[in-house]
């Protein structure tokens, strides 16, 4: 059989055109669809077989292929090796059945010799082994498969997190209110609410308070901070604390 390949990643595809020719075809790379369409248009002999990369052609704006083929009257079976809409596995099927409903074998030359449909077959299940392969599947574009969705932007996670963060800040406004707490002391409160049972650095939390609230110095933070944790020590009941180590300044709820 003789193979037209065209690729936009052809330092990848080289590897499919040696496996083609190892077991006894011949295969031309091309890695420009106009090369590839000025040779098939100045070729007296057609391929058997053209693989294409789905990427080379814009789907919406262009003419099928196939009715393009069938409306020159010419036969040409042709397959996109990268089509994004057959599902995995199924490749070869879809793939037969496009060469056998869709391309029409009476526009071929009468003295055209066809390759039997079992050489075909060999032919295609290489290509979706290829394709579908571990080995060079994450490197093909459109043949990625999907990374899982992350669990926090699902639609109950969310409302998890919303109601979380409602209950959460209705806690230390109780708190705020019960201790008269000003506005830069119940922003620093947020923040240690935030990160609760972490400790975190004093550049760290001089960050988080420049955007929630402005900018402040260590030595005024330091102050903040002591000046937050008097109040806690006042109004026990609520279990609130900060301890200080050289690991940083923990939240902690008893």
């Amino acid at each position: 059989m003789t193979v037209y390949l065209c690729s936009t990643q052809p330092e990848i595809f080289r590897f499919l055109a040696n496996r083609i020719e190892k077991i006894g075809h011949f295969c031309l790379l091309f890695s420009d669809y106009t090369n590839l369409t000025n040779t098939l248009l100045n070729s007296k002999t057609l391929p058997d077989l053209v693989l294409v990369d789905y990427k080379v052609d814009n789907h919406i704006l262009t003419t099928n292929p196939y009715e393009s083929l069938d409306e020159r009257k010419i036969y040409l079976p042709l397959i996109y090796y990268n089509d994004p809409c057959i599902a995995k596995g199924a490749r070869v099927s879809v793939w037969k059945n496009i060469i056998e409903n869709f391309c029409n074998k009476e526009y071929a030359p009468l003295d055209k010799l066809f390759p039997d449909m079992q050489t075909m077959e060999e032919l295609l299940n290489l290509v979706s082994d290829f394709v579908e392969s571990k080995e060079f599947s994450p490197y093909i574009y459109l043949m990625q498969e999907p990374q899982p969705f992350p669990k926090d932007f699902s639609t109950k996670s969310l409302e998890e997190k919303l109601k979380y963060d409602r209950n959460h800040y209705f806690n230390i406004e109780d708190f705020r209110q019960a201790a008269k707490l000003p506005e830069n002391l119940f922003v620093l409160l947020q923040i240690f609410y935030d990160h609760k049972d972490d400790y975190i650095s004093l550049s760290d939390l001089k960050n988080f308070y420049l955007e929630k609230k402005g900018e402040l110095s260590e030595e005024s933070l330091k102050v903040h901070i002591s000046q937050l944790k008097s109040s806690l020590k006042k109004f026990a009941d609520f279990n609130y604390s900060i301890e200080h180590s050289p690991k940083g300044y923990k939240f902690s709820i008893r």
